[in-house]
């Protein structure tokens, strides 16, 4: 059985009233479970949302772990059905989820939205998931949890082999920070303890972030 370990933090934006992102994670004796949200910023009910979802996940979890054919997909296009259906006006959020199998360190990711998982290697940083937005407007997002009229086949998740790799989920909050100051966060992420880790990232994120920031950082 791998021991996997993992280190999460959510800072809110220098310019933004509340924080409306979030990381959730849970894990059973065979598999972890974590997603990160990112609330859309102009959504005002962007926490229910959230709220809706990680109750779901709450309820959910138990069945992801009996069954190895669910896919993750499955289970946030569940998600989103549920978050409709509570007729909130905007309860909008992007995600990025990662479900892991402890014995053989194979896991499912998925994401939808501009939030988005990094590969983070002694070598190199690689970024797995396809931003969803507009080719001439990388503001605006094409899908995201809370879309009444998103079809399943929207809803993908993709197979990966973790290996010795770290992964990383984050906002775009946290990763257009990194994407400032490449060599620096890169260096962070290969720290050798969680506790330097997060100290580090803490101090070149608070007070600088205009928008939310937040990641978890999972490896073992």
């Amino acid at each position: 059985m791998i021991a996997w370990r993992y280190i999460d933090d959510s800072t809110k934006g220098t310019e933004r009233k509340e924080n409306k992102d979030r990381v959730w994670v849970k894990e059973n004796s065979e598999q972890v479970l974590a997603v990160l949200f990112d609330g859309i910023s102009s959504a005002k009910d962007a926490n229910k949302g959230i709220d809706i979802a990680t109750q779901c996940l709450e309820e959910d979890f138990s069945s992801i772990g009996i069954s190895t054919n669910s896919r993750l997909s499955d289970l946030m296009f569940k998600i989103n059905q549920k978050i409709v259906e509570s007729a909130l006006e905007s309860p909008f959020t992007t995600y990025s989820a990662i479900l892991i199998h402890k014995t053989s360190g194979k896991a499912q990711m998925s994401n939808m939205g501009d939030s988005r998982i990094y590969q983070v290697a002694p070598q190199y940083l690689k970024q797995l998931s396809e931003d969803d937005n507009l080719l001439h407007n990388k503001n605006v997002v094409t899908r995201y949890l809370g879309m009444i009229d998103l079809n399943r086949d929207e809803v993908t998740d993709f197979n990966f082999e973790i290996g010795d790799s770290r992964i990383l989920l984050c906002s775009d909050g946290f990763y257009s920070m990194l994407e400032k100051n490449l060599g620096r966060f890169f260096e962070i992420l290969n720290f050798k303890t969680t506790l330097n880790i997060k100290k580090s990232l803490k101090n070149e994120v608070k007070g600088k972030n205009f928008d939310d920031s937040s990641y978890l950082l999972i490896f073992n």
